[in-house]
């Protein structure tokens, strides 16, 4: 009998268990623990945004990271990566910490460590954990580092991989990324105030604020969130922020051009930049990276060749090569020897391997000549020296994003509508419209020359009822905006139906200035000028 009774009250426990489980209990519960003790922050801007707090009377304040759109990821011995931070001067900071936090992941055996550089100081070491971890640096700013008014970070991953056993040369021994939460601590002798404090302190990223109640026909601060965005100043469309005429009044305060767009002039020296400056040791492989946009060429005029100029060493028991390529496409391939220690050459950069946004990369790889080369290793030096640059005299070139811009300068003033549209929907309509020279184009809509529509949700149902009339193109992001903005002739069938959002330019009246191609993209491809 007491058997029969312990074996029901078992089935009972059992049962009970697999109702908690499907219920989900457990996983709310340990979830809720898990957020708790290591927060998430999986979208950057959001991450980066808030830079204010409510201790000391608004006198403690977070600097986030310049770039949250971009997140930092070092992946492989040796690898860079660098951020610059501005710092307020109308309130003045009194201490502060730079506080990093990142995720590291390494193999076991790697021996490797992250390396914090402030203008130019070497500041801190931390030791990677083997396997999936997430660690934090905490680096106490110097009196000197806080008058400085900007702080150069620059972080390497430094170390090399497992030795006891033949790795492929190609192998990845630790990955790190650096999470949205790492910036600046400061303790100000005021709260910030004054406009130049506060861009200093959002690290010229914006908060526009846009309700989620898809609030309709907002287009001061659409047009106006457009108008920072030409300027080089990231926005991000949420419950807080500036809108309407405080967004004005903050657009016409915000004076000069932010420190991570800057106006380029020829030559453009590469080694300036960031992560690119000073010498390396590494093994197996490095890279340089350069990014530029050609909105930051002057007048539009493309590079037309990389002089390189780099020292390197020793490199005779090795076999080491030189690889260049622009935007994935394979420009230079050179095997090494010891007459190429100090290397002088030019690279052509042709005009049609160029896109909106170019990315350049000078790899060098240095590999044992014994292939068997088990628990061995052999550093190598190399700098890429202040000289290397990228030369002017190439194709001058007009987007069609440009030309579009021309048309609708010609026929003002433009009328801008839209519908109801989420955070998400009204901030991708600003860096729509911040990629047509907003700046340069009155908007009104009395006896509009031009009109600019937001479509967006179903643009597919949205396309099929639009009325055609005059010259009509669509502007759309094909995917991550990022990757640059497509202009095409209207058609019901276009590929904006694919997007999230796209803009419908309607053109009232011909204007004399060249349209934009049929099925022209946002990269320039050795687009002439359309002016020559």
């Amino acid at each position: 009998m007491r058997l029969w009774v312990l074996c029901l009250l078992a089935l009972l426990f059992v049962g009970l268990l697999i109702a908690v489980e499907q219920s989900g209990v457990f996983d709310r519960v340990m979830g809720r623990n898990a957020q708790v003790t290591v927060p998430v922050f999986g979208d950057y801007q959001r991450g980066s945004l808030s830079f204010q707090d409510d201790n000391d009377g608004g006198k403690d304040v977070f600097v986030a990271q310049v770039h949250p759109d971009a997140p930092l990821i070092l992946s492989g011995f040796p690898s860079y990566a660098s951020e610059q931070f501005q710092l307020p001067s109308d309130s003045r900071p009194l201490s502060g910490t730079y506080n990093l936090a990142f995720m590291s992941d390494a193999v076991p055996g790697a021996e490797g460590a992250l390396r914090v550089t402030i203008n130019g100081i070497k500041r801190a070491d931390t030791v990677l954990q083997h396997g999936p971890a997430r660690q934090r640096v905490q680096v106490e700013l110097t009196p000197t580092e806080l008058a400085a008014g900007e702080l150069d970070v620059r972080l390497a991953l430094v170390g090399h991989g497992p030795m006891a056993e033949c790795t492929p040369n190609e192998a990845l021994a630790a990955v790190v990324t650096i999470l949205p939460e790492t910036g600046l601590r400061l303790a100000l002798d005021k709260p910030a105030s004054t406009t130049a404090d506060r861009l200093a302190l959002w690290g010229d990223l914006i908060p526009v604020k846009w309700g989620a109640d898809e609030k309709a026909g907002d287009s001061v601060t659409l047009i106006t969130a457009a108008r920072l965005v030409q300027r080089g100043y990231g926005i991000y469309f949420g419950d807080s922020g500036y809108a309407g005429q405080q967004l004005v009044d903050l657009e016409k305060a915000a004076a000069g051009r932010p420190l991570r767009m800057p106006e380029l002039r020829y030559p453009i020296s590469l080694a300036s930049a960031g992560e690119n400056a000073g010498a390396r040791r590494f093994d197996r492989e490095t890279t340089w990276r350069y990014r530029y946009d050609v909105s930051q060429l002057p007048n539009g005029e493309l590079p037309s060749a990389l002089d390189l100029r780099m020292l390197m060493g020793p490199i005779g028991e090795t076999r080491t090569a030189l690889f260049v390529t622009l935007n994935d496409h394979l420009l230079l391939t050179r095997t090494l020897s010891d007459v190429d220690q100090r290397l002088d050459t030019s690279v052509a950069l042709p005009a049609a391997d160029h896109a909106e946004r170019n990315e350049l990369a000078i790899t060098l790889t240095a590999h044992e000549r014994d292939e068997l080369r088990c628990g061995s290793r052999r550093l190598i030096a190399a700098e890429m020296l202040p000289d290397t640059v990228l030369v002017g005299g190439g194709e001058r070139v007009v987007t069609p994003l440009a030309q579009l811009a021309a048309l609708l300068h010609a026929n003002m003033p433009v009328a801008l509508g839209s519908g109801p549209l989420s955070a998400p929907q009204a901030q991708t309509s600003a860096l729509l419209l911040g990629q047509m020279n907003p700046t340069s184009i009155s908007f009104s809509p009395t006896q509009p020359g031009s009109t600019i529509e937001v479509l967006s949700g179903d643009l597919s149902a949205a396309l099929a009822q639009v009325r055609p009339a005059g010259q009509q193109w669509l502007v759309y992001f094909p995917g991550d905006e990022r990757e640059g903005a497509v202009v095409e002739r209207f058609s019901p069938q276009a590929g904006a139906a694919r997007a999230a959002v796209a803009l419908l330019v309607t053109l009232n009246r011909p204007a004399e200035v060249a349209a934009p191609a049929a099925g022209a993209t946002g990269a320039p491809r050795a687009t002439a000028d359309a002016a020559r």
